[in-house]
């Protein structure tokens, strides 16, 4: 990755090696004063520009933040992410891309603190952080305060499919089969997707009459 150049003589001997070792100087001088230009402009900008813009542009760095994530480039989205923070320290949505960033790393209390993030800063309440600080606190073996996540989720909005099919598993967990299936019949009326074999394994462990 990294290409060294070495005159073969005296300074200019060969002078196309000489012009292409003045190039890459130049080339790579002027890319340092593009990043510090760039960098200067980006903590300079909340005193630039006024709270809507900021918060465009941190949503700009979001959206391309989110491209990369899916293409698993997560590196690169950590970093749009954390250039959204940058322009807008309270930009919910920023931390809640950091936040699955690292759940993707499998890196647990990391995502929990960052989704934890998004909630304080969320208004109105964002739903789904609660709804993913819930299941990571649960892979955590957090699983009760998990609970209480979903259920927050629920009382922000009553058919968020995605918190049913989380308190299916907590309730199959607690061998609570009527409530399982409960949230399982009313996150599959809401359209919620749960694999056959899911379901068969559910049926086996917490069947519905228990």
């Amino acid at each position: 990755m990294n290409n060294k150049i070495r005159a073969a003589l005296s300074p200019c001997g060969y002078k196309s090696r000489c012009l292409a070792g003045s190039l890459i100087g130049t080339s790579r001088r002027a890319a340092q004063l593009s990043f510090m230009l760039v960098a200067g402009f980006v903590l300079l900008l909340p005193l630039l520009a006024g709270a809507k813009e900021v918060t465009k542009y941190a949503q700009e760095e979001v959206e391309k933040g989110w491209g990369f994530f899916r293409d698993n480039d997560l590196d690169e989205a950590l970093g749009r992410f954390n250039q959204a923070i940058i322009m807008d320290p309270a930009f919910a949505p920023a931390y809640y891309g950091k936040a699955h960033v690292y759940s993707a790393r499998n890196q647990p209390g990391e995502a929990i603190k960052f989704f934890r993030k998004t909630i304080e800063l969320s208004d109105p309440p964002m739903v789904e952080a609660f709804v993913n600080l819930g299941f990571t606190l649960t892979l955590a073996g957090h699983e009760e305060e998990g609970y209480e996540m979903y259920m927050k989720a629920l009382a922000i909005d009553p058919n968020n499919k995605d918190a049913h099919i989380n308190l299916a598993h907590y309730y199959c967990g607690q061998l609570n089969g009527a409530k399982a299936w409960e949230h399982i019949r009313t996150a599959l009326s809401l359209g919620g997707k749960m694999p056959e074999e899911q379901l068969a394994d559910m049926r086996s462990i917490c069947p519905e009459e228990k």
